[in-house]
């Protein structure tokens, strides 16, 4: 998921760094890479039934930047082990499937946490940014 915030003059190093604690706070491993034109926050789970990793972009200036929270992996709802699962439960499995299904709630919980906590750093880091140039 994506979102766009206008107009809140936000610092966005000090945006990225009150995102890594979040993860950190939910047992993933995180680490913030400053690229040309914003950070990426990556976090993987330390969780051993629920490994997964995660993507977060800041992109843009403290008046227009986008946020994005992804998969990292990309693979969507039907990675290989959930293929996998489906036919495995044809053959009287289920385990795969009951794995994936678990992965995808927690991501699903995870994503609605982390946009909340993104609305409140933003409401406080409004007027955050020097008019500096870097």
């Amino acid at each position: 998921m994506k979102n766009q915030w206008l107009g809140k003059n936000v610092d966005l190093c000090m945006l990225a760094e009150r995102v890594k604690p979040f993860f950190s706070q939910t047992d993933f491993e995180t680490t913030v890479e400053k690229i040309p034109k914003g950070y990426i926050i990556q976090a993987v789970s330390k969780i051993p039934n629920l490994k997964f990793g995660l993507s977060t972009t800041i992109l843009g200036r403290p008046n227009d930047f986008t946020v994005e929270f992804s998969a990292g992996s990309g693979g969507g709802y039907f990675s290989p082990t959930t293929i996998a699962g489906y036919l495995t439960a044809m053959f009287g499995g289920g385990y795969l499937v009951s794995r994936e299904a678990q992965k995808r709630e927690a991501f699903v919980m995870l994503e609605n946490d982390f946009w909340r906590h993104l609305q409140m750093q933003v409401a406080d880091l409004a007027g955050s940014a020097t008019e500096k140039k870097s």
